[in-house]
C-alpha cells in the first residue's frame, strides 16, 4: 500500500510487498470486477471482500498521490510551492510578549510546469498534436459540410444534386464569336449579351 501510495508501479509495489507482479494483477482485477459488479446491483460475494477492499485501497492511495503531485506542479507553476520554512520564537522586550517569526521561501514561478499540466489535461489544445485556432475552424467548417450534404439528403434527392452538380460539364463549352457592336472612337467595345 505505501509503494502505491508514493506512485509506484505496479510491479515495483508488487514486489515491495513480496508478491509477484502476477499475482498482485489477479487480486487487483478479482477485486476491480466484483466492486464493478456491486456498484451494477448484483449480490456480494463475502470470497471477494479481501480483493474488494485491496483494489479500492490500492486505488485511493494512488488518486492520493497523484492530487498531491498535481497539486506540486500547480504550486511550482504559480511560485507558491514551499521551499524553506523557518519559524524563530521569541519574548519581545518591548511589549514583553511571546512573538512567533516566520519565514518562507518559495519556488520561483515556472512556466514549464502550467505548460505540462495543460498539454496533458488539454492534449486537443495544449498537447504536441494540437491543432491551431484556424485549423479548428477549418476541420469543423468540412465537418458540417459533409454532415449537411449527407444528412440532409435522401438517396433520391442525392441523385438530383448529383445531376445537378454534373450538368454543366455536358453543356457545350467550345468558344463561340460574339460580333462586336460598333462603338464611337476611344469608347471600349460593348459585348452583347445572349437573351
Amino acid at each position: 500500500m505505501r509503494a502505491s501510495a508514493v506512485g509506484a508501479a505496479t510491479s515495483l509495489a508488487a514486489e515491495a510487498a513480496g508478491v509477484s507482479r502476477a499475482t498482485l494483477a489477479r487480486w487487483m482485477a478479482r477485486g476491480r470486477d466484483a466492486a464493478e459488479a456491486r456498484e451494477d446491483g448484483e449480490a456480494a460475494d463475502p470470497r471477494d471482500d479481501a480483493y474488494v477492499d485491496l483494489f479500492r485501497r490500492v486505488e485511493l492511495a494512488r488518486a492520493r498521490m497523484a492530487t498531491q503531485a498535481l497539486a506540486r506542479v500547480l504550486q511550482a507553476g504559480a511560485g507558491s510551492l514551499v521551499l524553506e520554512e523557518r519559524v524563530r520564537s521569541y519574548t519581545d522586550p518591548a511589549t514583553g510578549r511571546d512573538v512567533e517569526e516566520r519565514q518562507v521561501h518559495y519556488l520561483r514561478p515556472d512556466w514549464r510546469a502550467a505548460a505540462w499540466w495543460l498539454a496533458r489535461v488539454f492534449p486537443e489544445h495544449y498537447g504536441p498534436n494540437a491543432k491551431t485556432w484556424d485549423e479548428q475552424l477549418d476541420a469543423f467548417a468540412a465537418g458540417e459540410l459533409r454532415s449537411d450534404r449527407a444528412g440532409s439528403a435522401e438517396p433520391a434527392s442525392l441523385a438530383a444534386l448529383l445531376q445537378a452538380a454534373l450538368e454543366p460539364a455536358a453543356v457545350d463549352t467550345r468558344p463561340r464569336r460574339t460580333p462586336l457592336t460598333a462603338t464611337p472612337a476611344g469608347s471600349p467595345p460593348v459585348v452583347p449579351t445572349a437573351s
